[in-house]
């Protein structure tokens, strides 16, 4: 009796301090204090565009202006940097930490815990709370710029954008008829693909790979359950089917009158060819091929017109 008390008494603390735990942690920020703008525009992490939502601080925390930066960038290079180097990794002989994995700089919000940090600065650092909170902001404008698993500043470019479409749409409809009209067509199959797929990226990687719709998957070839196949037996007699398995050992076929046929392979024989039915888009992304993707590129700006 007195362990099962024990047990009771021991599950009941559990429960008691998650509950303290859960009530001790601060609220979450709405969703939209939770974006931060971008330096670069939008897409940044700084400025006034919208940032990555979710993740660590230094991608969540809302930055501060561009004109609050460059002072903290020149406070910082003024009172900061002897020590703890221009980049803010730290010079190990002058005993200055890395900056870029300060708790501190993680968790601060207005400049007050880099405010408290430098209060107790060894030797003295006098400078008004404006000043401070500018520095802390400088700091998290290059935390932002990190790479996963902490990589250095710089790895994750900022304010960066993509164009896809930079072809001739004139001589990409010239390549389409070339390269894929035997098999696709913008009246038929792909009709309206410019409005199924209206980000440029989606519509290249789709129509290059082969795959949702505008083909069977570029990379789903080569004996896949389904595909047609001929097996040739050591006597020459040819029996074609559709492969229902396939391995080193064994093939299974679904023959034209629906009954399956089990063939087993040993050391090769007999022979199995399986009909790829991406071997013509394999072909054309080949001959697709050149060395600044023109074609590639003129042939998604001609389908990107196709809506």
């Amino acid at each position: 009796m007195a362990i099962r008390k024990l047990v009771v008494c021991v599950g009941v603390a559990v429960l008691l301090g998650a509950a303290v735990h859960v009530i001790a942690q601060e609220p979450a920020p709405p969703a939209e204090a939770q974006v931060p703008p971008g330096p670069g525009g939008p897409g940044g992490r700084g400025g006034r565009g919208p940032g990555r939502r979710g993740g660590f601080p230094q991608y969540t925390r809302q930055l501060a202006p561009q004109d609050v930066l460059a002072r903290g960038k020149s406070l910082y290079d003024a009172q900061c940097a002897s020590c703890h180097a221009p980049d803010m990794r730290g010079v190990l002989d002058k005993n200055g930490p890395n900056l870029l994995q300060s708790a501190d700089v993680y968790l601060d919000k207005q400049g007050d815990r880099v405010a408290a940090a430098i209060a107790k600065h060894d030797p003295p650092i006098n400078l008004p709370q404006d000043d401070t909170s500018a520095i802390a902001a400088y700091i998290q404008s290059i935390q932002a710029t990190m790479g996963g698993q902490g990589s250095p500043p710089g790895r994750n470019p900022v304010g960066l954008t993509y164009d896809i479409l930079v072809g001739d749409p004139v001589a990409g409809q010239a390549e389409f008829t070339k390269l894929c009209s035997s098999c696709h067509s913008v009246t038929g199959d792909l009709a309206g693909i410019a409005t199924k797929y209206p980000d440029p990226r989606t519509l290249q990687n789709t129509w290059v790979g082969g795959v949702s719709g505008v083909g069977r998957g570029f990379f789903r070839g080569g004996g896949g359950a389904g595909e047609d196949a001929t097996v040739t037996m050591p006597d020459g007699q040819k029996i074609e089917g559709k492969v229902v398995r396939k391995d080193d050992f064994l093939v299974i076929l679904t023959l034209a009158d629906g009954t399956r046929k089990s063939i087993a392979i040993d050391n090769g024989v007999p022979k199995v060819d399986v009909k790829d039915p991406q071997e013509a888009h394999k072909k054309m992304v080949l001959l697709l091929d050149d060395p600044d993707n023109k074609n590639m590129h003129d042939i998604t700006a001609y389908l990107a017109t196709i809506k």
